[in-house]
């Protein structure tokens, strides 16, 4: 074999031993779980949505929440297809790879179905927005695949950061399908819930498996990379408008409040931050235990 040809291996991680004992059962039993409630977006009717009497305001402030709520999504397949590369060269069992495959699909589903609403919600007036249009956003989005926290921290520590954030969406989504009034959106919102609960009982899992055992620098960079990132992104926008420029932040949270008044699956803005604060709450007293602390955050903690 040429010297070069041996140089060019090198460089790319071996995968091999690939490991195919079970070593999670808990982790295989969500496997089996996703496989048993797979549903799919393109058979949802969504025609309450576009023979709905609704102002064209409405229908473009509806488009442009649902829009905003497939760009999330669409956010969390980056950071999974980084999760399954490492997962893949330092050799994890096949469940854990299984399950962060199983995130990556139930993430682009969750796209599929909130760009599927915009389009249907938007009917003649407007259309899903597949690039931001404010320029704020446009600078937000990269922010979200910024790794080098994640990198510098074990495997399972850096999976950790995204499952506590789940269970945030996951109380935001809820008041989200409270709101809806058709049928078409509070049954997407449902089956969303229903994925991200098993995205957060892993999270669940990781912590009773491995958050005794982080160093205490892995820890405290969990806790900081929380912050940091409502801070800096989340709050900007995503689950919230408290930190967006003052012109945007009225502009976004007049759209957000038409979406909800006409039951269009969203949260007023004046809400967003309470539903925020209880969540954090929420994981901070679960993490707790095990020596993990999320510095205090001035938007929710002030």
């Amino acid at each position: 074999m040429h010297a070069s040809m041996l140089e060019e291996v090198v460089q790319v991680p071996n995968p091999y031993p690939v490991v195919t004992e079970m070593a999670y059962p808990d982790a295989w039993r969500l496997c089996e779980q996703a496989r048993e409630l797979a549903w799919d977006p393109a058979k949802i009717d969504f025609t309450d949505l576009i023979t709905a009497e609704l102002p064209d305001d409405v229908r473009r402030a509806g488009a442009e929440w649902w829009s905003l709520r497939a760009w999330m999504e669409h956010g969390a397949t980056p950071y999974g297809a980084e999760r399954l590369r490492d997962a893949i060269y330092s050799h994890q069992p096949f469940e854990i790879k299984q399950h962060i495959t199983n995130f990556i699909m139930e993430e682009l589903r969750h796209h599929e179905a909130s760009f599927r609403i915009a389009n249907a919600i938007g009917a003649k007036v407007a259309t899903y927005q597949a690039t931001p249009q404010a320029d704020y956003f446009q600078m937000i989005i990269p922010r979200f695949h910024d790794e080098k926290d994640e990198k510098a921290m074990s495997f399972f520590a850096g999976l950790a950061v995204n499952t506590l954030f789940e269970q945030i969406s996951g109380e935001l989504l809820q008041a989200r399908h409270e709101n809806a009034r058709f049928a078409s959106i509070k049954e997407v919102c449902k089956l969303i819930l229903r994925d991200e609960a098993r995205h957060i009982q892993f999270g669940r899992v990781i912590m009773r498996r491995f958050f005794s055992d982080f160093p205490d620098s892995e820890k405290t960079m969990l806790g900081t990379k929380v912050s940091k990132k409502l801070r800096g992104s989340l709050l900007t926008g995503v689950y919230a408008v408290v930190n967006l420029p003052e012109d945007e932040r009225k502009r976004s949270a007049r759209n957000r409040t038409l979406a909800m008044e006409y039951g269009l699956g969203a949260t007023h803005p004046d809400e967003e931050i309470a539903i925020i604060k209880r969540a954090i709450d929420k994981v901070r007293s679960e993490i707790a235990p095990y020596g993990v602390t999320i510095p205090r955050i001035p938007e929710l903690d002030g």
